[in-house]
């Protein structure tokens, strides 16, 4: 490799890591600024809408983004060649964005449930038209990785300045809607006059459907399953119960959310490594990788649990407010089920997709987003947002046990149960520390971060003392992390 492609490269990962960190940081400014202004039945009808045109944003873009991206990359270097892909790429994603716009207009006025909705889907439903010309892949193909960060933090930045001026009051719901529109639409003008560096973007006729519909259809599939594994806690529990439900699980969800991002970003950066020891049949040193990197996350997992679980009613506090104090009780079982997520998540990403057994990934997916949606229906009429998060719990569980299945016939993990017990015993300081700090605290944010901050130098000291196997590894990331900033 150049020195020029290994710059590039160092670049293109910093520049997704500043992306991927912004996306973080502005769901924390703007959720509990709009929480608090439209208060819990406005923010749970905005949810359950948001949900809704989920479904049918994912059915407009199929699989096109991850197979445009895959395909395109291999023939970039041929400017004619990839003309021509990139606007049958075009072409497919305008009538499958169509296809969408007429299924959702023929449910808006057939479903009863819509009625009252019907404003804010109609507003939230203009994003269909925009995805198309955002032709985000295209930037992908040439790793335009500078402009897409510098693009996503202005639009960010805009659509919280337009939150601030338009957003105002509770009844400003549609507002709301807009400024997420506003954001996608903007993105996708911005991206459409600017792809003429590459190629000239626009609709024809000749479409190779069957070389193209097969292989997209299989990454939409990928892309559903996950989806309604996700989303469907709360479409569920729009139909099944009111507005008020859904914005108090949409706390809980939210916290849960940023968490699983914030853990699920240390670990990422390792995952090339993995395929690359597995495609290099390096089996002994996938093996040590793969134990260091569980390890890792047990170390930060299991403290972050204990502090979700000591300070939950103060996390639904900052984060929304109090008149949200209720999602406390459903964000202990997604406490809970943060240890089943991430089992999943290693076992799954980090050992079933290395190895190229991402099928198998695919037919647990399915399962348990099929189970999820099963239990919502039958649970949530009886325990509302509670029965949400314990159908996520279960859902969790069912993949890590099945993903761990599978992935033990190919590696076993040594050395595991030290370090969870060297991590229980700086869990049971933190106790110690929250339990002492708890009383003297008002519930001011700045009280909540020195707690915070206070519960993980205790957590860290006590497994330096104990001389946690992980924490050599774990430093490393960090600082590999720092020299390439």
């Amino acid at each position: 490799m150049t020195k020029r492609k290994e710059k590039s490269l160092k670049l293109n990962m910093v520049l997704n890591a500043v992306r991927g960190m912004m996306g973080m940081i502005f769901p924390l400014i703007t959720f509990p600024y709009v929480s608090r202004i439209l208060g819990v039945d406005q923010t749970g009808k905005y949810h359950f809408a948001s949900s809704v045109i989920g479904y049918f944003i994912l059915l407009a873009g199929l699989g096109i983004h991850a197979y445009a991206v895959r395909e395109g990359a291999r023939i970039r270097d041929n400017r004619e060649a990839l003309g021509h892909f990139a606007n049958e790429m075009f072409s497919i994603h305008a009538v499958s964005s169509v296809c969408a716009y007429i299924l959702f207009t023929a449910l808006l006025f057939a479903a009863p449930k819509f009625r009252d909705y019907k404003s804010l889907l109609l507003i939230l439903s203009l994003q269909m038209a925009f995805k198309p010309v955002s032709v985000e892949w295209l930037y992908s193909i040439y790793e335009d990785y500078t402009y897409i960060t510098i693009q996503s933090i202005v639009f960010q930045f805009i659509s919280l300045i337009l939150l601030v001026l338009f957003v105002r009051t509770e009844h400003d719901v549609n507002m709301y809607a807009a400024v997420t529109f506003f954001s996608v639409a903007g993105v996708g003008l911005a991206n459409f006059m600017r792809s003429r560096l590459y190629c000239r973007i626009h609709l024809i006729r000749g479409i190779n459907w069957k070389r193209h519909m097969g292989p997209i259809l299989v990454l939409f599939a990928m892309s559903a399953a996950v989806t309604v594994y996700v989303n469907s806690d709360i479409t569920v529990l729009g139909f099944l119960c009111d507005d008020r439900t859904v914005g108090i699980y949409a706390v809980s969800s939210k916290i849960y959310a940023v968490v699983k991002n914030i853990l699920s970003s240390v670990i990422v950066v390792s995952i090339p490594r993995l395929s690359s020891l597995s495609g290099d049949g390096s089996l002994g040193r996938f093996q040590i990788a793969a134990e260091d990197i569980y390890k890792t996350l047990v170390t930060l997992l299991l403290p972050a649990m204990t502090g979700m679980i000591m300070l939950n009613r103060q996390m639904v506090w900052m984060t929304a407010g109090p008149a949200y104090a209720q999602a406390s009780s459903s964000l202990y079982l997604l406490t809970v089920a943060l240890f089943f997520c991430f089992g999943a998540y290693f076992w799954g990403q980090c050992i079933l997709v290395p190895i190229g057994r991402e099928m198998t990934l695919f037919k647990i997916t399915v399962f348990s987003a099929c189970v999820n949606v099963l239990l919502n229906l039958i649970f949530i009429p009886f325990w509302r947002e509670n029965a949400a998060a314990l159908t996520t719990l279960i859902a969790e569980g069912i993949t890590c046990f099945y993903a761990r299945n599978e992935g033990r016939k190919y590696i076993r993990l040594e050395g595991i149960r030290q370090v969870f017990w060297k991590s229980w015993i700086g869990c049971g300081a933190v106790i110690i520390v929250l339990f002492v700090l708890k009383p003297l605290s008002e519930n001011r944010f700045t009280d909540i971060i020195c707690m915070v901050l206070c519960s993980a130098i205790v957590y860290f000291a006590v497994e330096m003392i104990l001389k946690n196997p992980s924490l050599p590894g774990l430093l490393a990331v960090f600082k590999r992390k720092a020299k390439d900033e």
